[in-house]
């Protein structure tokens, strides 16, 4: 699996993985991948614990812009509906 870092990167390292991670889904994926790494003893568990709770602020803010869009759509429809701005 993943070794634990703990030194800062430097300039010599490969690049990073970029996980895609735009859905509250992927990033319930991503924690669930932690929770196993850290549960096999391949990740430290303060780590994860701090990744996760990184994750979880992401996955708020995922479902506020996806509500947040969903009333807008709402509002539109409304208005092209009814001819009125509420």
């Amino acid at each position: 699996m993943t070794k634990t870092r703990t030194e800062p990167s430097d300039a010599t390292d490969p690049p990073r993985l970029r996980l895609k991670l735009t859905t509250a889904t992927e990033v319930s994926r991503e924690m669930a991948r932690l929770y196993r790494e850290g549960k096999a003893g391949c990740r430290d568990v303060a780590d994860v614990s701090r990744l996760s709770n990184v994750l979880a602020m992401l996955a708020r803010c995922l479902e506020t812009s996806d509500q947040e869009n969903r009333i807008a759509r709402l509002e539109n429809d409304r208005e092209e509906k009814y001819g009125k701005k509420f």
